[in-house]
């Protein structure tokens, strides 16, 4: 009998190691692989073991180092996809997920169908159709409702399946790809309201200049101040109305000029970058980070030039000018649009005193 349950358990083993190695048999990464939680805040190699992974698995991601929002709400989706807790943490079992998720995906997919994938990631697309926007990725899961046709939803992931994972009006679900398009459709719908906003007028490549005239769009086209998610968009000129209203805040103004001063300058992947809103959390982030592909930190006040990005807990503004008070305070000058009175002025706003010791950091365009 103990030659038998040996027997056994050797060849469970044997079975095991087999399958063990056949789902992890495509994993590569340059990194090494973390042995704590990975989470928001979280930086070094084990954020880039993470977010190379992420990366294999479709999704189009920096590896920065850096566990950012976007780092986050690609751990969250890949989370919901594979049935794990949905919490944004990279603990043990989202690590052997996402290495078991290569394998499969190299093993059922060709590389055609990757890079087809790979196409409708972190970007605007348009429904072709009267299109079901479903709880999972397939006809045999419910649907949260009807999408109407030349509706634009935000794609976060093309699965290898045909399905897209996607969000409208602050909801998440899944979409059939065949019918969505990056075409923008010629006429004003119910959900978008691209026609009735005068276009931008892009007549520089200085940032300065751009920044100067983003502040004057949103004060010359009735923009107001919201936090609300969903209700911001970016560009500014392809906004949604909400309550017959467009909105911004401080981080989707900044966001919007670097777009611009990237645009402006052919520099697609720093376009690509903030082509959708990064918050005043991810600025911060890439502070603590010295800097990313596109921004770099800048030592001090006393260092600041216009057109610097300020960045304080929970906001960030473009940097102007400022005075040192007596009392140890400074005034600063600064591009803001954290409130409707500082959308209303098309001009440099004056933010409130405070202690240079309040600034996170101070980025500067590369």
């Amino acid at each position: 009998m103990r030659t038998l349950k040996i027997f056994l358990l050797s060849m469970l083993s044997i079975f095991f190691l087999s399958n063990f190695s056949f789902s992890y048999a495509a994993y590569t990464s340059n990194y090494a692989e973390p042995t704590i939680l990975i989470k928001y805040g979280s930086t070094g190699t084990g954020v880039k073991w993470v977010q190379d992974l992420l990366k294999q698995n479709g999704y189009t991601i920096e590896i920065d180092g850096s566990f950012g929002n976007i780092t986050k709400n690609a751990v969250i989706h890949f989370q919901r996809y594979n049935n794990l807790d949905t919490d944004g943490i990279v603990g043990p079992a989202t690590r052997t997920a996402l290495k078991r998720a290569i394998g499969n995906l190299t093993n059922s997919t060709s590389s055609s169908s990757t890079n087809s994938s790979n196409s409708t990631i972190n970007a605007y697309r348009y429904t072709t159709a009267n299109v079901n926007f479903r709880t999972g990725p397939g006809t045999n899961y419910s649907s949260n409702g009807i999408l109407t046709k030349d509706t634009k939803v935000y794609v976060y992931q093309k699965r290898s399946n045909g399905w897209a994972y996607a969000k409208y009006n602050n909801k998440y679900g899944y979409i059939s790809a065949t019918y969505l398009t990056t075409i923008v459709p010629s006429t004003t719908t119910a959900n978008t309201s691209t026609s009735s906003l005068p276009i931008f007028n892009r007549n520089s490549s200085n940032l300065l200049t751009i920044i100067q005239n983003c502040k004057s769009y949103y004060a010359n086209n009735n923009f107001y101040y919201s936090l609300a998610n969903g209700v911001r968009t970016i560009p500014a000129d392809q906004s949604k109305t909400y309550n017959s209203k467009r909105y911004v805040d401080c981080s989707s103004f900044v966001t919007w000029a670097l777009y611009e001063y990237a645009r402006a300058n052919n520099l697609t992947n720093m376009m690509n970058y903030f082509s959708y809103q990064r918050n005043s959390a991810t600025f911060a982030s890439i502070g603590t980070s010295g800097g990313n592909n596109y921004l770099q930190t800048v030592s001090s006040l006393n260092n600041a030039k216009p057109g610097d990005i300020l960045v304080t807990p929970g906001h960030v503004e473009f940097f102007s000018s400022y005075v040192k008070n007596s009392n140890g305070t400074c005034t600063i000058k600064v591009y803001n649009c954290g409130s409707d009175s500082c959308i209303k002025n098309p001009g440099i706003t004056t933010s409130a005193t405070r202690y240079e010791s309040k600034i996170t950091c101070i980025l500067r365009v590369k």
